[in-house]
């Protein structure tokens, strides 16, 4: 601080030594009067003390005398009723005559007059109650003449008339001491009052002084804020144009990953659909038809695979970003887990041992059941590939509470109780340096060709999604944990799914009942012709419409209509705008929307709205059946 000083005041005008004995003046000054002013304040305080000690002197030899007058009024009323109930005030009066004569004795200590008045009248107090006692106790035995006896005798008025005469005497002597206090108080008060206008006065002088020597120490100090400003936003945009790159790079890899995975599945379909055309090209037309079936039946099947896996594909990013559509359900994932028990067991191999630890009472939760167990089936996969020689996979469940204090270390949950599902192998752990990394879209530390990336990116996004939080945990040498956990479910009005039934997808299409007929709207060609012979095959009638007017135009004009199919993403009017409208014409129409993907129309919050059933793109013939079909059987 001295540094400080020499630098911007004391240099800037040349008269070092001037303002220096200036300053230590006026600093003396400050520091005599802010002595005295807390002398006085003390010596203030003390005087007030005493006061207040003096009141409150007189205060408790009255209430000591006003507590044996209850006592006598209360021995009275016995002495003439026989009635217990009189004694209340007697024998509260012995309850607290004790502590008010400590009281009394304490405040008193220091003066030694009124300390002696009190010690007198300690015995005096003590005399007056055995004589009540004395009275009640020969009313009690029967012998009232003998009681009433006593207390005409005037024993006890004697005794009374000397406690007033100590307590009279008390009074008067801190009632002159009270005067005095009182005027060496307002004496305290005045000097205090003086030295506080003295302080403040060199306090003023001293300000004003520093304001005028401190006038270019703040011009410095501005041009050098200046120059920390300039510096602060050159930083600022250095760190903007690191977050940028950071973005970019993040988004780079996500598209090289998306870009990688697709061009792979598009060679796969691309190829063998040139090789089934090559293939027909080059048959013979005497060909036998078994003959040509065997050989277009494998590239058709790699073709459908491909399609599927791109499929797959889109829906694992969808669930990456949050934007999947859940149908989420109650869960008990004691069930959940119970249910999936043989098919995890065939799945992870037998130089797997997989044991299950479920929770007693386990709480609810609400989320989507196929996508729980999708998230499941991931991590069991990841911990088996961690343990290529085998090992011990172990899930469990339990409750947990998050408190505030895990909310606040991680940010990204709320706290609240929650149900946990956690899978744990032995595996040999992820590095430190990759372990924050686990939940990045395309990364992985499988070897290439056994592992898309997507897989703890997708648990994460489900999770998420779904309100819920999650953790890995992992030591290099001792295994991974990762802990999923999603919201307790605290309705109960909810429906059960635990876990949800597996559609069947063996077997033949359901077909059509006689003359059902759905009306079809889809803006995409393609799409449109490939859904209205997929439905005519099965035997239902198709009535099409390209956009929503034309499908109003046909739901006021048709007689017969048994479900209306429509894409939520029509040119105009959007697919639930037209449901709404079709509803009120026809209020028991069954709606079955379809999507590639849709942001807030029939989803909210990441869930389905209430009551709406959706059949996600692409699908198959076989998906198209079944849910038609459970939707125009579950009608009545």
């Amino acid at each position: 601080m001295a540094g400080f000083w020499q630098r911007y005041v004391f240099g800037r005008w040349g008269r070092t030594a001037t303002y220096a004995g200036i300053l230590a003046a006026a600093f003396a000054l400050v520091l005599v009067a802010g002595t005295a002013a807390v002398y006085m304040a003390m010596r203030s305080a003390d005087a007030d003390r005493l006061v207040t000690q003096s009141y409150q002197v007189r205060q408790i030899a009255t209430r000591l005398l006003s507590v044996m007058q209850d006592a006598e009024t209360g021995q009275r009323g016995y002495l003439l009723t026989n009635d217990e109930s009189y004694l209340a005030p007697y024998n509260d009066a012995r309850t607290s005559i004790a502590q008010i004569s400590q009281t009394l004795e304490s405040l008193t200590a220091n003066e030694t007059a009124q300390h002696t008045r009190v010690e007198n009248l300690k015995p005096l107090v003590a005399e007056r109650f055995d004589l009540l006692a004395q009275t009640i106790a020969l009313n009690r035995a029967g012998q009232t003449d003998a009681a009433r006896g006593f207390v005409a005798s005037g024993r006890g008025k004697a005794v009374m008339d000397s406690v007033r005469s100590v307590i009279d005497a008390i009074n008067d002597d801190e009632r002159q001491t009270l005067t005095e206090r009182q005027g060496d108080a307002a004496m305290a008060r005045g000097w205090l009052l003086g030295l506080v206008i003295g302080s403040l006065a060199a306090a003023v002088a001293l300000a004003t002084f520093l304001a005028r020597t401190a006038q270019g120490a703040l011009a410095e100090a501005r041009a050098r804020a200046r120059e920390l400003e300039g510096e602060i936003a050159l930083r600022r945009e250095t760190q903007e144009t690191l977050r940028q790159a950071q973005k970019i790079e993040a988004v780079g890899q996500l598209t090289g990953g998306i870009a990688h995975d697709f061009n792979n599945l598009l060679t796969i379909i691309m190829g063998n659909l040139d090789t089934l055309r090559r293939r027909i090209a080059d048959t013979p037309e005497q060909t036998d038809i078994g003959a040509l079936s065997s050989a277009l039946t494998k590239p058709l099947d790699l073709a459908q695979q491909g399609a599927r896996s791109a499929a797959q594909l889109t829906h694992r990013l969808l669930a990456f970003s949050r934007r999947q559509a859940l149908d989420p359900a109650r869960i008990d994932m004691n069930r959940l887990v119970t249910g999936m028990s043989d098919l995890l067991r065939r799945t992870l191999g037998e130089n797997v041992n997989v044991e299950t630890i479920l929770a007693g009472g386990l709480w609810p939760t609400f989320a989507d059941t196929n996508q729980l167990e999708n998230a499941l089936i991931n991590l069991c996969v990841n911990a088996r590939d961690a343990m290529p020689e085998g090992g011990r996979l172990t899930i469990e469940t339990a409750n947990t509470y998050l408190d505030d204090a895990y909310s606040r270390q991680f940010g990204d949950v709320a706290a609240g109780q929650y149900a946990m599902l956690s899978v744990t192998d032995t595996g040999g752990g992820i590095p430190p340096d990759l372990l924050a990394r686990t939940f990045e879209p395309f990364f992985t530390t499988k070897p290439a060709g056994q592992g898309s990336g997507l897989g703890l990116a997708m648990v994460h996004g489900f999770v998420k999604q779904s309100g819920g939080h999650v953790r890995i945990y992992s030591e290099v040498g001792q295994g991974t944990t990762v802990k999923l956990y999603l919201p307790r479910l605290l309705k109960d009005d909810e429906p059960a799914a635990a876990p949800a039934p597996r559609p069947a997808t063996d077997g033949a299409a359901p077909r059509a009942a006689a003359r059902e007929t759905i009306l079809l709207v889809e803006d995409n060609e393609g799409v449109r012709d490939f859904a209205r012979d997929a439905l005519t095959d099965l035997g239902y009638t198709v009535l099409e419409a390209a956009d929503a007017e034309t499908a109003l135009r046909l739901v006021a004009e048709e007689t017969r209509i048994d479900l209306l199919f429509t894409d939520v993403v029509l040119p105009g009017m959007s697919g639930r705008e037209l449901a709404n409208r079709a509803t009120a014409l026809r209020p028991d129409l069954p709606v079955l929307f379809t999507t590639g993907y849709t942001r807030n129309a029939i989803i909210h919050h990441g869930r389905l709205d209430p009551g709406v059933q959706l059949l996600s793109k692409p699908f198959a013939q076989h998906d198209l059946a079944r849910k038609v079909r459970e939707m125009l059987d579950g009608r009545g």
